[in-house]
């Protein structure tokens, strides 16, 4: 046992300084070429991932064009793959766990005469799943077609109608669906802008009926340059069935929705202004069971309803200087959201049945919960000086979470108050420091005996030192220390001995370095250094006795070259070490140890404007516990093309 440093008690946060390669190296972290920020709809990317034994396909292919005479033309494709590979030891090979996502929408659209014009939809999806987990296999393709009507500028009707086709769980249904669609794109009501849209859809699969229907409004009105409202309301109702084969069932869920939102902004001045948001959303959900395809129908369980509840509101004050250097805002916000579960009851006269449901429905309610945040928090960045500003962030709420069944224990008070001070400095043209200093305090509290147990008071203090020196274009070093101290303590160790309180310290170094030998070739730097200890306390004598440490240590060095506009290769090295302590009675001994080591590289070529290649690329060569040694390759493609 011993007593705790003075560093223990404070912590630093990384990543919070723009660099151009401070984050921790993973194969590719160096700087690449600029990414078009502008954006594009008749675009096509490809991405592909390898990490260790994961395989990910991301691609999507996007048209939206307009010839000049009218016909349009929309395109949107997706597809999702994720593959593990397992590297078993064994004589039986192991199956390679593997899932699929493909979406697929086509729209077409032809003017017929005057305002009305021929639509057109075609839309397909499907997924595939061998994991275990959800839908295995699904598949659905419809086709659609109709007409758009314009009467009146300002609103486009689309009356549609076809046939889909949807296969789940082995069974294919078809069957005839409908949409009738409405656009209110802008409209202008005496000074209040209006949008807006709203969609009926029904797919008659017998046995199964889904629904997607929904209508949204917004309107906007601009009262003076000081004064702004705006509004939301939109309802939605969404019915999806489902089979389970193995118990001839058919699930239905239908969810009907309402939310409402509105904001305020009001600037008493220039320089101060005001802001007031609150939103509503309400949400119901059935799920039903019936009997389908069964020669003997078994008795369904009871159906359940679910009422869901949402309010969130704020008012906010800031304040920024003339010049825009000194700001300020504080915000206090209120949020409620609240379940209600419960048992539908049943059709007919049964007493048996009645006391079943009754079962049921008190089951169901226990479930039920409402949750209460109350929170305050605000910001400042002060100018000292020209060279020096100081920067404020803090927040204190309280969170009050409820269950009026007397069988859900969970019933709990938390208390959160958190603060940031950060300082930053100008030494001299070339060199910047900063200071960060941070906190938390975190408070617990289960109302209810079966669970006390489990308060608990968290407190964390982080400490950021750090410089930025730029001597000159050429050449860029950021460096940052961490210190950070974790400490849970429980309210009831000493009457529970099976209920210890720990600490958690931890302290790094990070050393971001760039430097251009010349316009076409540059050197990056990275290391990184860890080490965290974990350990049993002792908050009354604030004593710990440790029980493990690990020391991580990291470097990577790359020379990137770019021999022409808009193209970079770049290759290097990176080593990554790990060893882990165990502590007994006191004495430190290595338990594991864990290195690897091997070149890394990328490619980054923009062959045209909004074109664009990239591959990250690298191989280790891992030495384990044990003394067993394994390669391991990964790497990232990623390809775009505009049109």
């Amino acid at each position: 046992m011993r007593r705790l440093p003075p560093f223990a008690l404070c912590a630093l946060l990384l990543g919070t300084i723009p660099a151009r390669a401070q984050e921790q190296y993973r194969g590719g972290d160096f700087p690449a070429l600029p990414a078009d920020s502008s954006l594009h709809v008749n675009t096509a990317s490809v991405l592909f991932d390898r990490n260790l034994n994961t395989y990910n396909w991301i691609g999507r292919a996007a048209i939206d064009t307009t010839s000049a005479g009218g016909f349009h033309v929309g395109l949107l494709q997706q597809y999702a793959s994720n593959v593990i590979e397992f590297q078993g030891g064994g004589t039986q090979a192991i199956p390679k766990l593997q899932s699929g996502q493909e979406n697929l929408a086509l729209a077409l659209r032809t003017p017929a005469a005057g305002s009305v014009a021929g639509a057109f939809q075609w839309t397909a999806f499907s997924y595939s799943d061998n994991k275990g987990t959800g839908l295995n296999n699904v598949e659905s393709e419809n086709v659609l077609g109709g007409v758009a009507l314009t009467p009146w500028p300002w609103i486009t009707l689309t009356p549609m109608a076809g046939y889909r086709w949807d296969a789940q769980a082995g069974i294919r249904d078809r069957g005839m669906t409908y949409i009738a669609e409405a656009v209110l794109p802008s409209l202008d009501a005496d000074g209040y802008l209006l949008s807006g849209s709203a969609r009926f859809r029904q797919d008659n699969l017998a046995p199964r009926s889904l629904l997607g229907d929904f209508a949204h409004m917004s309107a906007e009105k601009v009262f003076s340059a000081y004064a702004r409202d705006s509004m939301d309301v939109g309802v939605n109702r969404n019915r999806h069935e489902f089979y389970d084969p193995a118990d001839s069932m058919i699930e239905s869920r239908t969810e009907q929705v309402f939310t409402f939102a509105d904001r305020l902004d009001y600037n008493l001045d220039p320089t101060v202004t005001s802001s007031f948001f609150v939103s509503i959303y309400g949400r119901g959900l059935d799920k039903d069971l019936r009997n389908w395809n069964a020669v003997f129908p078994a008795p369904a369980p009871f159906n359940t309803h679910i009422d869901e509840f949402h309010l969130d509101s704020w008012a906010q004050a800031g304040y920024r200087s003339p010049d825009g250097r000194a700001s300020a805002w504080v915000r206090l916000s209120y949020s409620e959201r609240s379940e209600v579960h419960s048992a539908k009851e049943p059709g007919g006269a049964s007493g048996a049945l009645d006391s079943l449901w009754s079962q049921s429905n008190a089951q169901e309610h226990i479930n039920d919960n409402t949750a209460r945040q109350t929170q305050l928090s605000g910001a400042a960045v002060i100018p000292v000086s020209s060279s020096d500003r100081v920067e404020l962030a803090g927040s204190v709420g309280i969170l009050r979470y409820d269950t009026p069944s007397a069988l859900n224990v969970e019933d709990r008070d938390e208390l959160l108050v958190a603060l940031t001070l950060s300082t930053w400095h100008r030494v001299s043209r070339t060199l910047d420091v900063g200071i960060v200093l941070g906190g938390s305090i975190d408070h617990l509290v289960y109302l209810l005996s079966e669970r006390s147990a489990n308060n608990n008071f968290n407190r964390v203090l982080r400490l950021s030192p750090r410089t930025i020196f730029r001597p000159s274009e050429a050449f860029t070093s950021i460096n940052a220390f961490e210190v950070l101290a974790n400490y849970t303590v429980y309210d009831f160790e000493q009457q529970l001995p099976s209920v210890k309180s720990f600490s958690y310290r931890q302290f790094a170094w990070l050393d971001s370095t760039a430097f251009d030998l010349t316009h076409r070739i540059g050197f990056d730097f990275f290391a990184y250094w860890r080490v965290y200890e974990r350990g049993q306390l002792e908050w009354t004598q604030f004593r710990e006795v440790l029980q493990n440490e690990t020391n991580e240590l990291t470097y990577a060095v790359q020379c990137r070259v770019a021999p022409a506009a808009r193209t970079l290769f770049a290759v290097g090295v990176r080593y990554f070490g790990q060893t882990n302590y165990a502590y007994t009675q006191g004495v430190r001994r290595v338990d594991t140890f864990l290195n690897s080591i091997g070149p890394t590289c990328a490619i980054a070529w923009e062959p045209g404007a909004h074109s664009r290649l990239t591959f990250e690329g690298w191989y280790q060569r891992q030495r384990q516990p044990g003394g067993v040694s394994r390669s391991l390759a990964s790497m990232t493609m990623n390809i775009v093309v505009t049109l």
